[in-house]
């Protein structure tokens, strides 16, 4: 008998661990290394995603018209719609695994507004592109959110900050789940945008050339 009460006693004052002289106690959370650092940078980054999913899915309507029927670009997009959701599925529970709250942010123009701000001659309307020029924001868009996922990176990298912002189990998932995706897009993206601004350039053959590019990415993708 003593010996349990012994025992609870010892677990309630390990409950009861001290902040401070005050008598107040730490909260237990499933926070701890440094993901309060870039918790915020976190919860734009899920904002982004969220918004990538739409924003490429609108990307896809537009090739899925009779006006322009083109199965090929609409199977590429709502690929990367859907890719987008699952990631704003999986950076939801990594937060919340790692004791944060996730708020959805309004992103105020969001990445099409800063693929506008550098655009000269117009600005970019996702539902009037064409295959050239919406291969090209959709290099864009993955160039911006690549180099948003770099920047948490780097914050949490012990090669860039000091002991106090390093969080290599941050850095894993960003590697696994979001980055790799990235670059292999990108460069995907690159190859689609040189392939097809080599066939436009022949007016004779350039409709047939679309269309078999247009094939071509149905059977790819």
């Amino acid at each position: 008998m003593k010996f349990i009460l012994g025992t609870v006693a010892l677990l309630a004052g390990l409950c009861m661990v001290r902040a401070d002289n005050n008598n107040s106690t730490v909260s237990f959370t499933a926070q701890f290394s440094s993901i309060a650092h870039i918790g915020n940078d976190l919860q734009t980054f899920t904002s982004q995603q969220l918004e990538k999913s739409f924003d490429f899915l609108l990307l896809a309507f537009n090739f899925d018209q009779y006006m322009i029927d083109r199965p090929g670009f609409e199977k590429l997009y709502r690929k990367i719609s859907d890719k987008a959701w699952e990631d704003t599925e999986k950076l939801i529970k990594y937060q919340s695994k790692r004791g944060l709250t996730v708020e959805l942010k309004d992103l105020k123009g969001g990445v099409i507004g800063q693929l506008n701000d550098g655009k000269v001659g117009g600005s970019i309307s996702l539902l009037d592109s064409d295959e050239i020029s919406s291969l090209k924001v959709a290099l864009g868009y993955e160039k911006i959110l690549a180099e948003e996922s770099h920047h948490i990176h780097k914050k949490i990298s012990h090669a860039h900050d000091n002991k106090a912002t390093y969080d290599p189990d941050v850095a894993h998932f960003l590697d696994e789940e979001i980055i790799e995706y990235q670059s292999g897009t990108i460069r995907k993206l690159t190859g689609y945008i040189y392939n097809l601004d080599s066939i436009i350039k022949e007016d004779k053959t350039k409709d047939l050339g679309i269309h078999m590019f247009d094939e071509y990415l149905d059977k790819v993708e």
